[in-house]
C-alpha cells in the first residue's frame, strides 16, 4: 500500500535520479541475463518465444519508467496507471471491441494476399498443439507481461506525454505508428498500428492505461489459445468477408459505448471533481 501512495505523490529530485539511474544500469543487466537465459532453449520452441517476450517485457518496462521518473508529474499519473473513468462494463466492452477488430484486420491482410507474417508463423508453429499446462507460460508471457510492459510503454510513457504538445489524436497516431514499427514485421505491424489507434483511444476515453491493458490482454490471450488449438476465422470466401465487416461494426460500436461512457462520467463529475488533466481533456478530439 506505501508503495502505491508513494506511486501518487511527486518524487524529490534526488530520489528522481535515483531511480533513472537504476533503470539505466538495470537495462543492459536484464539484457544480458535474458540472453543467457535463451542460449540454454531450442530456438524455436513456445518457452524460447515466451522467455524472448519476458525479455523484451523487461526492457519496455525499464524505459518507460526511468523516462516517466524524469515528469514533474507522479509516476503513476505520467504513466496513466490510475484507475479507469469508465466503469468495468464500459472496459470489458472495450477488450471485446479490440478482439473484434484484430479479427477483422487478419481477415483483411489476407484477402489483401499481403504475405504471411513470419513473426506470426512462428509463433503460431511454436505454440500449435500444445496443452493446458504447456500454455500457461506463453499466456502469462504474451497476455500477462508482454501486453501489460507494451501498453505501459506506448499508451502510458509515449502517448500520454506527447498529448500535451501535440494533442490528443495525433499523439495517438504516432504512439500507433511507433507500436506497428516496434513489431518489425510489415504484416504484423500493419494490423498493430490499426490496432495501437484503437487501443489509444481507450486508454484517452478511460484516463488509464488499465483498459488498454485489459484490452490488449484479452486479445493476446485469445491469439495464444486460437494458435494452439488451431482455431481460425474463414480466410476466403463470403465468411472472410462477413467475419471483416462485423468485426468491424462491432469494434465501432465498442469504441463508441466507451467514449459515451467517459462522457457520461465526465459530465457527472465535473472538472471540479478533481480528475487528472488528461481526464478533463475528454474523450473526444483535442
Amino acid at each position: 500500500m506505501r508503495c502505491a501512495r508513494d506511486m501518487l505523490q511527486p518524487m524529490p529530485p534526488r530520489r528522481t535520479w535515483g531511480l533513472v539511474l537504476a533503470c539505466a544500469l538495470a537495462l543492459p543487466a536484464w539484457v544480458v541475463i535474458g540472453a543467457h537465459a535463451l542460449a540454454g532453449l531450442p530456438p524455436e520452441g513456445a518457452e524460447s518465444l515466451a522467455v524472448d517476450a519476458l525479455v523484451t517485457a523487461g526492457v519496455l518496462v525499464l524505459l518507460a519508467v526511468g523516462g516517466a521518473a524524469l515528469a514533474p508529474e507522479p509516476l503513476a499519473v505520467r504513466l496513466g496507471l490510475g484507475p479507469c473513468r469508465i466503469g468495468t462494463g464500459a472496459v470489458a466492452v472495450g477488450a471485446l471491441g479490440l478482439l473484434a477488430l484484430s479479427h477483422a484486420l487478419e481477415g483483411a491482410l489476407r484477402l489483401a494476399q499481403m504475405g504471411t507474417s513470419p513473426t506470426l508463423a512462428r509463433f503460431a508453429d511454436a505454440v500449435s498443439g500444445l496443452g493446458p499446462g504447456a500454455l500457461l507460460l506463453p499466456l502469462v508471457s504474451f497476455a500477462g507481461v508482454a501486453a501489460a510492459a507494451e501498453e505501459l510503454l506506448f499508451r502510458g510513457f509515449l502517448q500520454r506525454g506527447l498529448e500535451s504538445a501535440i494533442g490528443v489524436l495525433p499523439a495517438v497516431a504516432l504512439a500507433a505508428l511507433a507500436f506497428g514499427a516496434a513489431h518489425a514485421d510489415l504484416v504484423q505491424g500493419s494490423a498493430a498500428l490499426v490496432l495501437g489507434i484503437y487501443l489509444g483511444l481507450l486508454a484517452h476515453a478511460a484516463d488509464s492505461i488499465r483498459a488498454s491493458i485489459a484490452a490488449h490482454a484479452l486479445n493476446n490471450a485469445a491469439a495464444v489459445v486460437e494458435a494452439a488449438t488451431g482455431l481460425a476465422l474463414p480466410s476466403a470466401g463470403p465468411g472472410a468477408w462477413l467475419s471483416i465487416a462485423a468485426g468491424g461494426v462491432l469494434a465501432g460500436v465498442a469504441l463508441r459505448t466507451v467514449w459515451r461512457a467517459a462522457r457520461r462520467r465526465s459530465s457527472s463529475s465535473g472538472p471540479a471533481a478533481g480528475g487528472s488533466p488528461h481526464a478533463e481533456a475528454g474523450p473526444g478530439p483535442a
